[in-house]
């Protein structure tokens, strides 16, 4: 493999290998398995079955299937890229080895927005289970100053763990995820075994399938499915710090396959569960259970009302274990989080500080920042299942990438070693990036524009730091593009989407109260945005990049990354123009606006999968690791 023609600053691979070389290597192959067990089985599992049940009704047995099937093409792509570039905070850093710094920054700030949001997002879940039986926690479905702060102490509580070292985190993770495993398994067959209403499945009104096959894919994005299965990355983030590459690689693999199938046997268990007098709802009234008495804890009162002694009394277990299981999600989150903002200053992105790694070989001020944030996003948010779906969003989008950077890297990269080597991998990438990019298209337009506005609004510290300080750019130019772009977002987003489509649909609600006629004046309003912000974006960035001192360089990369800008743009337009619109009558009707958003998905894969570079941070992370 040849050096590419590509010299760049002394930033980023070139220092943070350095920083590499320090990290603790101390996780096994299991240690990684019950991370990626520990970070899937949080508060998706409490809250998950509910949502999807309410959503699709008995068919969300076929939500939970297609969602786990889809997603394993992408941890599938990612195990292949994990093992050859064993690298913390990894799945943020490998953009950066295959499509430059403008791809590797709009990716590593889309997960910063998910990442940053767990943590909190899962003390906040423990909080409310906690009301349950301390009530003074939380009022009117938000938190008190108390819960606030019991909350903050578990936010707290996770960084601690991960302050003292990934092997006292991996250890006592590893013990509770024993706890995960047992505690939802013994759920199921429990409910399988003594409170099963087979008539549930197909006896009463509507089938199998009551609201049809749209809904059966709206409820993988915005009930907590595809949510609860996100967690695989995490051995992938960690892999910096596993014994060997092998380990990041079959425990990623392990830990996926056991959640999967202790999700899919939950729903199954749940639909079957469910008695509709105990729940004050008429039978096959499915999405009336999401306002019934079940919604509190879902498992637990299907349990403690069944009238049956043994589920009576393990309701009582389940109550603890609404506090472990988000706790559990917590700490790694926060790990996590820390891992990425470590892995965006070793690409460059932040400063170099963000690379130092406290006297227990965790990063420093990474860290530090993960427990400030994690704070301050302790917010009383709607609801769970609002939270989960933007976290959804955000995190699912930088999987789009998947399947291009496993593509570029075979053709970059080809003698590379890879402990594990896919088979068909054009193929296993294209379904990788379809099915990410569905996911992130059945989140609905009620979500993705506040996550389509938040990718947006951190170009600005692109322009203002990574082309300064990797291309260097002028300093004024950027910070003056910056500061005119977010002006443009904030008054477009506010009066273009906010006032006329968000507004009046109840946003933030967890879901739209009031769905709208389309008028013209919604095209309008439409069109001038998408015009207005792809303009933006297009001219401010090669603007910026016009000022640089290594301008063939800083070109090179913003090349490699307009498919990204393409992928927001395009996953935008459809969200407006299909059947997950925010309109009574879609421009696009299910299934075809499906059946085009997965053509453009593979559109969008050739274009990423051909715009891929052979970078210098690629070349400088395989000689360290005696891949070249």
């Amino acid at each position: 493999m040849a050096n590419p023609p590509e010299a760049g600053p002394e930033v980023g691979e070139k220092i943070a290998v350095q920083s590499d070389k320090q990290l603790r290597r101390a996780l096994s192959q299991w240690d990684i398995a019950f991370l990626v067990i520990g970070a899937m089985i949080g508060s998706g599992w409490l809250f998950g079955s509910l949502g999807a049940a309410a959503t699709a009704g008995p068919a969300a047995i076929l939500s939970w299937l297609i969602a786990g099937f889809l997603m394993v093409f992408i941890a599938l792509a990612y195990t292949e890229i994990g093992g050859m570039l064993p690298k913390s905070g990894g799945i943020v850093r490998y953009p950066q080895y295959t499509h430059g710094g403008f791809a590797s920054f709009i990716m590593g700030w889309a997960y910063f927005l998910s990442a940053t949001t767990v943590a909190p997002s899962e003390a906040i879940a423990a909080v409310t289970y906690m009301s349950s039986y301390l009530p003074q926690l939380m009022s009117n479905g938000l938190l008190t100053p108390l819960g606030t702060l019991v909350a903050a102490v578990l936010v707290v509580f996770f960084f601690l763990l991960n302050w003292y070292g990934v092997h006292v985190m991996g250890k006592t993770n590893t013990a509770v995820g024993w706890w995960k495993l047992i505690i939802p398994s013994l759920t199921f067959i429990l409910l399988m075994a003594l409170a099963m209403h087979t008539v549930n499945y197909t006896g009463l009104a509507g089938g199998f399938i009551p609201y049809g096959w749209s809904a059966v894919f709206l409820a993988i994005p915005t009930t907590g499915i595809a949510y609860a299965y996100l967690g695989f990355r995490q051995g992938i983030d960690y892999s910096g710090e596993a014994r060997k590459a092998t380990d990041v690689v079959w425990g990623t693999i392990l830990g996926y396959v056991i959640v999967m199938l202790i999700y899919v046997m939950l729903q199954l268990s749940f639909v079957g569960a469910v008695n509709w007098s105990a729940a004050k709802v008429s039978p096959g009234n499915w999405q009336a259970l999401s306002s019934s008495v079940l919604s509190s804890g879902p498992f637990y009162e299907i349990m403690a009302t069944s009238g049956i002694a043994i589920l009576a009394g393990f309701a009582v277990i389940l109550l603890i274990d609404a506090i472990i299981s988000p706790s559990g999600t917590g700490w790694i989150y926060i790990g996590t989080t820390a891992r990425t903002i470590y892995g965006m200053a070793a690409d460059g992105h932040l400063p170099q500080a963000f690379l130092k790694l406290n006297r227990y070989k965790v990063p420093l001020w990474p860290m530090i920042t993960a427990l400030v944030l994690g704070l301050l996003f302790l917010l009383p948010f709607p609801s769970w299942f609002a939270i989960s779906s933007f976290i959804t969003t955000t995190t699912v989008f930088t999987y789009i990438i998947s399947g291009p950077s496993l593509m570029t890297l075979r053709r970059t990269a080809p003698n590379a070693n890879r402990p594990i080597k896919l088979p068909i991998a054009s193929i296993i990438g294209a379904i990788a990036t379809i099915a990410a990019f569905l996911i992130v298209y059945w989140s609905t337009f009620y979500y993705l524009w506040f996550a389509t506005a938040l990718i947006l609004s951190g170009l600005p510290l692109f322009y203002m730091y990574t082309t300064v300080n990797r291309y260097g750019a002028s300093r004024i130019a950027a910070i003056i593009s910056g500061l005119i772009y977010w002006v443009v977002l904030v008054i477009s987003t506010y009066y273009l989407i906010y006032v006329p489509f968000a507004a009046p649909t109840g946003w933030p609600a967890s879901s739209p109260i009031t769905m709208l006629k389309l008028e013209p004046t919604h095209i309008i309003d439409f069109v001038t945005y998408v015009i207005i912000m792809i303009g933006a974006t297009v001219g401010l960035t090669l603007y910026v990049i016009s000022t640089s001192k290594d301008r063939e360089i800083a070109m090179k990369h913003v090349r490699a990354g307009w498919w990204v800008v393409a992928t927001i743009f395009s996953a935008f337009i459809l969200s407006f123009l299909g059947s997950f619109s925010v309109f009574q009558t879609p421009i696009i009707p299910f299934p075809w606006d499906t059946v085009i958003a997965a053509l453009v998905a593979l559109g969008l894969y050739l274009y990423g999968s051909y715009s891929g570079i052979l970078t210098e941070d690629l070349v400088v992370a395989l000689r360290e690791l005696g891949g070249v």
